[in-house]
């Protein structure tokens, strides 16, 4: 039951259809260049858009027209400028290349057939399984995950997540949601062109 206010971004949970789930499709994605923001376990990932090829978390929600989505961060590596070693990590501060982060690296799981777990805005009854919704509250909280929670649910075809069902008892304060990117807004199933 969620009855407090905790959102904690995407958290991939299965496959659509039942398909065989080992944990999700880990792409590593090199960056050589700073993000503005810092990026975190649960954002929305899109390469492309600040610079060619470089991954950068999402601080919109995503629609059908939006190119790049490559899909979720699921941890972060580097070599820390202090301690000189590779480290894991949950999240990348804000203009790590500047600080001297190296051998920066963003994991993402970038399967476009990726069940998520989200927690909304607020109560969401039954009756939204395969609506639609947007998400909110970019940012990184103070344990490095992802602030972004699912928005009001819609029948705006054009938003970039459908729901699929409950992690959660429909009805909740804030109600544990099952998505999925809509169809035509991760890269792997969209035709908008990369702007860089």
């Amino acid at each position: 039951m969620s009855t407090v206010a905790s959102p904690y971004g995407l958290k991939p949970i299965a496959l659509i259809g039942g398909q065989a789930f080992n944990g999700g499709a880990i792409k590593q994605i090199p960056m050589t260049v700073n993000s503005a923001v810092a990026i975190g376990v649960g954002d929305i990932i899109q390469i492309g858009a600040a610079s060619a090829g470089q991954p950068q978390a999402l601080a919109a929600t995503p629609t059908t027209s939006t190119a790049g989505v490559v899909g979720v961060c699921v941890g972060v590596s580097y070599v820390d400028p202090t301690m000189k070693y590779q480290l894991f990590a949950q999240n990348l501060p804000a203009n790590a290349i500047t600080n001297g982060y190296t051998n920066v690296m963003i994991h993402v799981n970038d399967d476009p057939d990726q069940l998520y777990q989200l927690q909304s805005v607020g109560s969401v009854a039954a009756t939204v399984v395969g609506k639609f919704c947007a998400v909110e509250n970019f940012g990184v909280g103070a344990y490095g995950n992802s602030t972004v929670r699912g928005s009001t649910p819609a029948n705006t075809a054009t938003l970039g997540f459908r729901i699929v069902g409950f992690a959660s008892t429909p009805g909740d304060a804030y109600t544990d949601l099952i998505v999925t990117f809509n169809h035509g807004v991760h890269m792997y199933y969209n035709t908008p062109g990369l702007a860089n």
